[in-house]
């Protein structure tokens, strides 16, 4: 791919479009189409290739010390000494070509090589819960996680060419992967597309075509059906695509009686379970739910304003942002200690104890409780260069602040 000079086309593609597809429903859409045109483009060499999510979320407190960064995988920080380049990772010692023969370079952007930390599972599950549409839900999106991940790694990542760098794709799948689980979360909103996009004058519509393909946002809309041969291994699909697609069919996953809820009519079933590896009646992996408990003991105006979701006996997983385990659904004993999913069909998780709700002990041992970090205001340089209105990203950022602070005040825990 690098040698046949795909990943300098995606690059410069991106580049071009930069100040089109950000900032508005496009967003969502086009990046939809740029991970799933890196894939397709990776599977003309190997037909098993795919392009993994990386849930950053889980990361979120100390995010370079994710998997995604090993030596083995995509490497981590660049060295100040050699211009930023990487030091080891799969990109290590390439020519990127686009926009001219570089090395890939990283910056992180804490102290002594760190990362700072950015936004806990349970914003994004407020960000599900609270978004009205889908330009409400891509602004909440867009400016706050989004953003975060390209500004912690950098380098190459806060540039219009950050497709040089394999985190970008993973990180858009994940940013996919949310609006999938929003646009299951309810049939109104698989299809909702509207708002104003950048450098356009008409409002943006279904039939309009994502910019770079000869293609209209329609027939990216639906996963698991034509050019999007793809999906994600936590969503629940909603009943009118659950037969109507082949890689919905076989995504054996996804059924109510593995999943123990269904993204509209089933009432979970809670069981807790201190066994490493729990299992439910019929020898399958169930869900338990502390951090959703842990939710709902927050006060009631705290839950209407930004867990509405978790008023109601019935949870909508789709709602719920905690992938990793079973589904994507963390929410109690255990979790999964790989980060990293595979589209298109679920891979093996391993499983182990980390929290007890009760007692509040990490593997068995006493551990620090520590508040959620508060998020902070992307800077103006990077507001600048996606010619975003700095009114927005304040809006979206702010109520991530309110919320943190909110948890924080309450003594709320989380289990990430």
């Amino acid at each position: 791919m690098q040698n046949d000079g795909h990943i300098a086309r995606l690059s410069e593609m991106h580049t071009k479009l930069f100040g089109v597809v950000h900032g508005g429903p496009i967003f969502l859409p086009f990046h939809r189409r740029i991970v799933q045109d890196f894939e397709d483009s990776g599977k003309r060499y190997d037909p098993n290739f795919f392009v993994p999510y990386w849930d950053a979320t889980r990361d979120y407190q100390n995010p370079d010390k994710s998997v995604v960064f090993n030596p083995d995988y995509l490497g981590g920080n660049g060295d100040p000494s050699r211009d930023n380049c990487i030091s080891n990772g799969v990109q290590f010692g390439w020519n990127m070509s686009y926009p001219q023969p570089h090395c890939l370079r990283r910056i992180f952007n804490g102290p002594n090589g760190t990362m700072k930390s950015w936004y806990s599972p349970e914003t994004m599950t407020s960000t599900l819960q609270t978004s009205t549409g889908m330009d409400n839900f891509r602004s909440n999106l867009e400016f706050t996680l989004h953003g975060a991940v390209h500004l912690g790694v950098s380098g190459d990542m806060t540039t219009p060419e950050a497709p040089n760098d394999f985190v970008f794709y993973l990180h858009h799948s994940n940013m996919d992967r949310l609006w999938w689980k929003w646009q299951n979360s309810q049939e109104k909103n698989l299809m909702d597309y509207g708002g104003k996009n950048p450098e356009k004058s008409s409002p943006a519509a279904l039939s309009d075509t994502i910019d770079g393909y000869n293609e209209t946002i329609s027939d990216v809309m639906r996963m698991g059906y034509g050019v999007v041969c793809s999906i994600y291994d936590d969503v629940v699909p909603l009943p009118s695509l659950n037969l109507n697609s082949t890689a919905l069919r076989n995504l054996k996953t996804v059924t109510t009686t593995n999943m123990r809820a269904s993204n509209s009519t089933s009432t979970l079933q809670p069981k807790i379970s201190s066994s490493s590896k729990p299992q439910d009646d019929d020898g399958s992996d169930f869900v338990d739910q502390s951090m959703n408990l842990g939710l709902r003991t927050l006060s009631a105006p705290t839950l209407e304003k930004f867990f509405p979701a978790l008023k109601s006996s019935e949870i909508n997983l789709n709602l719920v942002e905690t992938s990793g385990a079973k589904l994507g659904v963390v929410l109690g004993n255990v979790f999964s200690t790989n980060s990293l999913k595979r589209r298109g069909s679920p891979v093996p998780l391993k499983y182990q104890p980390v929290y007890s709700s009760s007692s509040r002990v990490y593997n068995n041992k006493p551990k620090t409780i520590k508040k959620l970090p508060v998020p902070i205001m992307p800077p103006d340089r990077y507001i600048m260069m996606h010619k975003y209105k700095r009114s927005d990203v304040e809006r979206a950022v702010n109520r991530c602040i309110d919320l943190v602070n909110t948890l924080n005040n309450e003594g709320y825990v989380s289990p990430f």
